[in-house]
């Protein structure tokens, strides 16, 4: 069952999205026609509209991605979703497996967009010349091509958490503002439902941080170790190689679990449909 209802989430989300990823589809083609016709004017500005494009496909998929669940769930399609024969957990994990799916590609798209205006200004390919300028970075005092690529890809991974709490502390937020008494503030409910739960989780990771920093430090001989030790980190750092702190994932995990095991049970037994 978990797997129809991502499909049909998935499908529903694509049609809120769509026409941005068009948007930037209809630049990048406008890009290889003024490349052909040598357009002088028209590949800068192609170039111009499909950074802005990429950057507005973010914006676009979370509101899009966010607002289905609002209106999948309490708006005008809410009685159905809510008679199918699925518990609160499992639909919930559908509704965020979807959106966190769809945040990420479109931040893959701003990547994607940014690597084609380079290679369509420079004609090299952007990789490669990243590569290049890494193997200059430890005379510009930033670590080794292989530390950084270590370090970005654990800094990649702090940012899914990240995107995975913000969803659910919006999951929250939409769930409460449709519970009485807190159904009473409407709309606004839900903005002060969400920067109430973004503040304290801000407020606890910040707080966890200054008695207890956990890291993971990557040395420059690429050895990788978890320490809580602030020397071990400060070496590691002044040697060539680099650290990312891992104490606020800690929060970030055990407010995720705790947002998503309460959304649930306010889904299955406290909302109001309007």
């Amino acid at each position: 069952m978990l797997g129809r209802l991502i499909k049909h989430d998935m499908k529903a989300a694509a049609r809120g999205v769509s026409n941005i990823y068009v948007a930037a589809f209809i630049a990048v083609a406008a890009m290889g026609f003024c490349l052909f016709a040598d357009v002088g004017v028209g590949k800068f500005v192609a170039s111009g509209v499909l950074i802005v494009i990429s950057f507005a496909a973010i914006i676009v998929t979370i509101v899009a991605t966010l607002g289905e669940f609002r209106k999948s769930v309490f708006g005008d399609r809410g009685y159905l979703t809510n008679t199918l024969p699925v518990k609160g957990p499992v639909m919930l994990l559908s509704k965020l497996i979807t959106s966190l799916t769809w945040i990420t590609i479109s931040y893959l798209v701003v990547f994607l967009c940014f690597g084609l205006v380079y290679y369509y200004w420079t004609g090299e390919s952007a990789d490669s010349v990243v590569m290049f300028a890494m193997d200059y970075l430890p005379e510009m005092g930033v670590p080794a091509k292989d530390v950084l690529i270590r370090a970005l890809i654990l800094i990649a991974v702090k940012g899914i958490f990240l995107i995975i709490v913000f969803v659910m502390e919006v999951f929250f937020a939409l769930t409460l503002a449709n519970v009485r008494p807190f159904s009473n503030l409407g709309g606004f409910g839900s903005v002060l439902y969400f920067f109430t739960a973004f503040g304290i989780v801000t407020f606890l990771s910040s707080r966890l941080e200054r008695v207890f920093n956990t890291a993971v430090i990557i040395n420059a001989d690429l050895s990788i170790a978890l320490t809580t030790d602030v020397a071990l980190i400060q070496n590691a750092t002044a040697t060539g190689g680099a650290s990312v702190t891992l104490t606020q994932v800690y929060i970030e995990i055990i407010a995720a679990v705790l947002l998503f095991v309460v959304t649930a049970e306010l889904l299955d037994k406290k909302i109001n449909v309007k």
